[in-house]
């Protein structure tokens, strides 16, 4: 078939040349194109495409209306385009998209595409295409939103195309990218005049006045479909006669007719056949369906007369649509009973069930109790292995099929489940309405109000799961669930009461087959409480370590890990809580490894592992981010920004905890705005703002806060000495007083080891600031002695800071300069520089000068730079570094190249060499 012609959009033609230009810079360019039907977009990506191919590695998938549930449809067609790259990781990418199997979450997709692109991208620049944005499945959507995300200094050049940005199925996280001002939107518009002239030229039956080119212009909008169709079609006459009527642009359907009508009859069944199977088809599979004997032939003639293209040379011989249009105009154009029976021979040709059961769908005449409990079925099965938007689709296909509305209603509702399960809260948003015209019961009211926790509106939340447990109608699952989500409305308003009391009430219930948050929020609920040991004490069923495969090894590692937390047992909390990370992420709940990176980081930042927590903070926003988890994203900025604000990065930690406040403003989580509080003050507290602090921490002391146990239980929040701290310095000494007291009084009734060293520095630095010398030291001494039966941590360095502070105004210089020495080598560890140039001058004031090493790594490289740096110390390839800190492999090289070049070196021996020396 001859070439498609292509005019105008040399402008458009340039832009994406220049984008690619820069993208072979290792600099990751995004590029929208947008706008209605027909107006050229796959046009233009050809033409692109055909100019640049030759040096580049072009990965491209479609979206499909009838494969927009099937899991990773669009990221399996990307894989296929890899194989061809060098040392493709072959197993992995048979993994993805895989039916019949579990599904796999975005992340690790994701990371496998990523992979993908490393490698094609030691060879050449990669141009990543997806047409049909809108119609791509959502998984594959979290995906690639993961991957755009993670491409910072990459060679590749992704070209995302769609009708509309802000089609409520695409997952905010990437509306949010596609709409950024890094990405450059192409919203491409009718053709001008000389664009249509050109085109009557090449295709037209006759040259036409310039009148009659404006007027078809103004009939079609410019359209390069819509003309193209009526100049192949309409005699000259029709065209250029001014008293006739050309055809509304709705009547392209008849115009592809027309032209269908010119071929045999073989060529009609399969042109038909194939768009009854979608956008492309294996050719012997259509020619099976629409019983065509020679279907060689027939594509010959459908290609000549511009209905159909062959695909890829080479492979399996399939049959494409040049046009999503051109397609729908067929299938639209076939007769009822002819698509009826087209769709029941293609659903049992195909071998995938999912697509068989869609295929019997649109076979259907009317409401069909058989199949809708056959779709229902296939829901269960694929909400069993994760694959909760596929399981959403067949429950509204069975609700729209069955027979009795109280069972169509049902399926609704379970539809609206699994859509919250997959994250597509937009789309569960659009049948809310649905769900309230129903008639009340048990699991509508724990949808309304699953709805409503989700959207922040938790007194509708409280209201409608309350109803549900007191319906008395409801099943066993609805009932766990609606306990499940009741703790944990009750966890983000800090009711610790509550939150044992729903824990326990769904734990009565008969064991479910999913993982869920009961065991977790009755620990948790446990330990706010100030009852400790019982929290862990209902954790005993947990292994130590091992297999985490089954709920019974899962459930409560999570909040295992952040009761030791809260307990100062930083080391098992580092340990439970990577487990529950990895584990959760492997078949768990995804919200539940959020939480779990969340709280590593708050441990790793409380342990003086800051590397490891700026790291692991970043990663837990951008997952986050990624995967639309709103309800955690205040906590995982707010821990995100201490080690920023304690290493003088205010800006970035001023962002986060900003962030993190507004989040929690939404949400109106009282222990979210602590986190958020306590990041800010921190920030304050680095400056020297000591005002600023107690702004932004004195709200959490009043007493009109209804639910204060999460806030006031030590070990949780550490905001209070914070608040003293800054209250001394402020000249408040009696307001210090009162913050002080319960503290006191809480980290020693829970013998809290890290809490009373904390209390017991502020106590010193409060009764040094009212001149009693004797109070001050017992309790700095106190304070070194709670640290020494605890672990290596941050909170030593700080209360050897305020001792030796305390020392020098005390006239002993000689014993101040010990602490202020021993905190100062902590401080540069950590590149703590605020701290540290407080100890400079503390030193400088006692006539000493820190000694500084001469070859010291850490205030050369970056959080980011240091922990690839490290990894690749342990001999871990770049490959594997990514995949662990969830990045491209050219995210890696680059940190790496940056670290050779600072530290003056060339190879990974002397890395090892280098980092031994300053360990």
């Amino acid at each position: 078939m001859s070439e498609t012609p292509f005019f105008g959009r040399a402008d458009a033609l340039e832009q994406l040349g220049d984008r690619l230009t820069r993208a072979a810079r290792s600099e990751p360019q995004i590029v929208l194109i947008d706008g209605p039907a027909g107006m050229g977009k796959t046009s233009l990506i050809r033409r692109f495409l055909a100019a640049v191919h030759p040096g580049c590695h072009v990965l491209r998938a479609s979206g499909e209306e009838i494969e927009m549930h099937l899991p990773y449809g669009v990221t399996a067609q990307l894989l296929a385009h890899a194989r061809n790259a060098a040392d493709a990781p072959e197993e992995e990418l048979d993994h993805t998209g895989r039916p019949g199997g579990p599904v796999p979450d975005p992340i690790a997709v994701g990371s496998c595409l990523l992979d993908a692109l490393g490698r094609i991208q030691d060879h050449v620049t990669g141009v990543v295409v997806i047409d049909d944005v809108h119609w791509a499945d959502t998984p594959s959507l979290h995906a690639l939103t993961f991957v755009l995300r993670r491409l910072r200094f990459d060679r590749v050049l992704t070209l995302l195309v769609t009708r509309d940005a802000t089609d409520p199925r695409l997952p905010p996280g990437l509306r949010r990218i596609l709409l950024a001002d890094t990405t450059l939107q192409l919203t491409l518009g009718g053709l001008g005049l000389p664009e249509l002239t050109a085109l009557n030229a090449a295709v037209g039956p006759t040259p036409l006045p310039r009148w009659a080119i404006a007027r078809l212009r103004e009939h079609t909008d410019g359209n390069p479909l819509h003309t193209r169709a009526l100049l192949q079609q309409l005699p000259a006459e029709v065209l250029v006669g001014g008293n006739v009527s050309l055809p509304a642009p709705r009547a392209y359907e008849r115009l592809i007719a027309e032209r269908l009508e010119t071929c045999a009859p073989h060529t009609r069944r399969l042109v038909g056949a194939v768009s009854v199977l979608g956008m492309s088809s294996p050719l012997h599979l259509a020619a099976e369906i629409g019983t065509v004997p020679d279907p060689l032939e027939a594509l010959s003639e459908a290609m000549a007369r511009e209905l159909l293209e062959e695909g890829a040379v080479g492979s399996v011989p399939r049959a494409v649509f040049p046009h999503p249009l051109l397609r729908a105009a067929v299938y639209h154009g076939l007769e009822p009973a002819e698509r009826s029976r087209l769709h029941s021979l293609a659903a049992r040709g195909v071998h995938e069930p999912g697509i068989a059961l869609r295929h019997r769908v649109h076979a259907a005449v009317g409401p069909d109790e058989e199949l809708a409990d056959d779709l229902v079925r296939f829901a269960v099965g694929q909400g069993a292995e994760g694959a909760w938007s596929t399981a959403a689709s067949a429950s509204l296909a069975a609700a729209r099929l069955s027979t009795d509305a109280s069972r169509g209603a049902q399926r609704t509702l379970r539809a609206v489940e699994y859509l919250l399960l997959a994250g597509d809260v937009s789309q569960a948003a659009e049948l809310e309405q649905t769900v309230r015209e129903m008639a009340p019961g048990a699991e509508q009211h724990y949808v309304l109000g699953h709805q409503a926790l989700t959207a922040g509106r938790l007194d509708e939340a409280r209201r409608e799961l309350n109803a549900c447990w007191e319906s008395g109608d409801a099943a066993t699952e609805t009932l766990r669930s609606a306990a499940e989500q009741l703790a944990w409305l009750c966890l983000i308003q800090g009711d610790a009461r509550g939150i044992v009391h729903w824990a326990r009430r769904g734990l009565d219930l008969p064991p479910g087959t999913r993982s869920s948050f009961l065991r977790d929020s009755l620990a948790i609920g446990l330990a706010i409480s100030g009852d400790f040991a019982e929290g862990m004490a209902s954790l005993a069923h947990l292994p130590a370590s091992g297999p985490r495969d089954s709920p019974e090894q899962l459930d409560g590692l999570l909040g295992r890990g952040m009761l030791h937390l809260w307990n100062g047992q930083l080391s098992d909390a580092r340990r439970d809580l990577e487990d529950a990370f990895a584990s959760h992420r492997r078949g768990g709940l995804p919200y539940a490894a959020l939480v779990a990176l969340g709280f590593l980081t708050d441990a790793e930042y409380r342990s003086g592992r800051w590397d490891d927590a700026i790291a692991h903070g970043t990663q837990a926003v951008s997952l986050a981010e990624d995967t639309d988890q709103i309800s955690i994203l205040a906590v995982v900025h707010a821990v995100t920004a201490c080690p920023l604000a304690g290493r003088g990065d205010f800006r970035a930690a001023e962002a986060h905890a900003i962030a993190a406040a507004e989040h929690a403003r939404v949400l109106g989580d009282v222990n979210d705005t602590a986190f958020a509080a306590t990041a800010l003050a921190l920030v304050h507290t680095g400056r020297g703002n000591h005002e600023g602090t107690v702004a932004a921490l004195s709200p959490l002391l009043r007493q009109d806060i209804t639910h204060r146990n999460g806030i006031d239980e030590a070990g949780l929040v550490p905001w209070r000495p914070l608040l003293v701290e800054a209250l001394v310095r402020t000249g408040r000494t009696d307001a210090a007083e009162e913050v002080l007291v319960p503290y006191e009084a809480g980290a020693a009734g829970r013998r809290r080891w890290l809490d009373q060293a904390a209390a017991a520095r502020c106590r010193g630095v409060l009764e040094g600031a009212r001149g009693d010398v004797e109070a001050a030291e017992r309790a700095f001494l106190a304070g070194l002695g709670h640290c020494d039966r605890g672990e290596p941590c941050w909170e030593q360095a700080l209360v050897r800071l305020s001792y030796g502070v305390f020392l020098r105004r005390a006239g002993r210089r000689g014993s101040a300069v010990a602490e202020l020495e021993v905190a100062w080598r902590t401080f540069h560890r950590l590149r703590a520089t605020p701290y540290l140039e407080r100890t400079d001058a503390e030193l400088a004031a006692c006539g000493r000068v820190a000694a500084r090493p001469r070859d010291a790594v850490h205030p050369l490289l970056t959080a980011q730079e240091l922990t690839v740096a490290k990894m690749a110390a342990r001999g871990l390839t770049n490959r594997h570094i990514a995949r662990e800190l969830v990045l491209s492999v050219k995210t890696i090289e680059y940190h790496l190249g940056n670290t050779y070049a600072k530290l003056g070196i060339s190879s990974r021996t002397d890395l090892v060499d280098k980092l031994a020396r300053n360990t």
